[in-house]
């Protein structure tokens, strides 16, 4: 990707995916900070209107918007694995920063890497191949990026590489208590009464071998939860002693099934979500589908994780 298309922009939009994570928008918060050292124009967007709370100790948090600049002439997309992530129709020149496998390489220019950890990693790694200076907020947000996609180091496709970056990035100003406080240790009440619904419905399947989630909106307006609040009872149930595969079915406000599948490893989660037109990781993948019930994905799904299992 050449750095001269982003030093002729007039106005660079930094875009973090709908309901970002931690590294989609870290990564679109330490390019930010990159960009005020010599760019005039700079705009942070996101279509989600309300963000996540807990994301609110990133730099620049209080620069999203979610009003995209008609004046765009370059957009730069970080941790969006199709096009329809964006949020936005935008055809102009459009670089792609990305670590799914699944990524549909929409870019005009795309900087792709499937082995790393994080899309952070993929754009920690740009800016040191630029020898590009990691200040202390950069090297936070890329921190924080790090640590959420690699559950805090919990991941087991983790490699030295990827502890050789924590270490730099935390010698270079990442605050490692404040990420992990900020993305691990607060919960709201809401997602704690969620909790343990979520875990007293839940069904053990294939000789217990998967934990089923099936979240209807009733179980969420009752509780106060919002959906982001159930995918971290889906990662907890793979600590269960049988269970390699966690399937978390979910039915969404204004229609459609929402679909976030994890596996300690025999199973492929990004290729069983493809065959559904999501995509992500081998042990963690999403997808989202309209005009189906959550009772007809879930036995569609089923069925392939069976084939899988058996």
């Amino acid at each position: 990707m050449p750095l001269s298309l982003i030093g002729s922009a007039k106005h660079i939009v930094l875009i973090a995916h709908e309901h970002p994570d931690a590294d989609s928008l870290g990564s679109a918060c330490a390019f930010y900070s990159y960009l005020l050292r010599f760019h005039p124009q700079v705009t942070l967007f996101c279509s989600t209107s309300s963000i996540d709370y807990n994301l609110s100790f990133l730099p620049w948090f209080d620069k999203v918007t979610d009003k995209f600049p008609e004046s765009t002439d370059l957009a730069i997309s970080f941790d969006c694995g199709s096009y329809g992530r964006l949020g936005i129709e935008y055809k102009g020149e459009l670089i792609n920063f990305d670590h799914h496998i699944s990524n549909e390489n929409y870019g005009t220019h795309n900087c792709i890497n499937p082995d790393a950890m994080s899309t952070s990693q993929v754009l920690y790694e740009w800016f040191v191949a630029e020898t590009i200076k990691i200040n202390g907020k950069m090297a936070n947000a890329l921190y924080a990026g790090l640590i959420d996609d690699t559950g805090c180091f919990s991941d087991p496709q983790c490699t030295p590489s990827t502890f050789m970056m924590a270490h730099s990035l935390v010698q270079l100003g990442a605050d490692h208590t404040q990420c992990v406080n900020a993305l691990f240790n607060s919960h709201s009440l809401a997602s704690f009464r969620l909790k343990g619904e979520m875990s007293r419905r839940m069904k053990l399947l294939c000789d217990a071998r998967v934990a089923l989630f099936d979240v209807d909106q009733a179980l969420l307006e009752s509780t106060g939860a919002r959906l982001r609040d159930c995918k971290a009872v889906v990662d907890e149930a793979l600590a269960l002693k049988t269970v390699e595969v966690a399937l978390l079915v979910a039915q969404l406000k204004n229609g459609g099934v929402k679909i976030s599948l994890r596996s300690s490893g025999m199973l492929n989660a990004a290729e069983i979500l493809q065959q559904f037109e999501g995509g992500g990781h081998r042990t963690r993948a999403g997808a989202r589908i309209d005009g189906c019930t959550s009772s007809q994905i879930i036995e569609n799904l089923m069925d392939k994780i069976r084939e899988v299992l058996v």
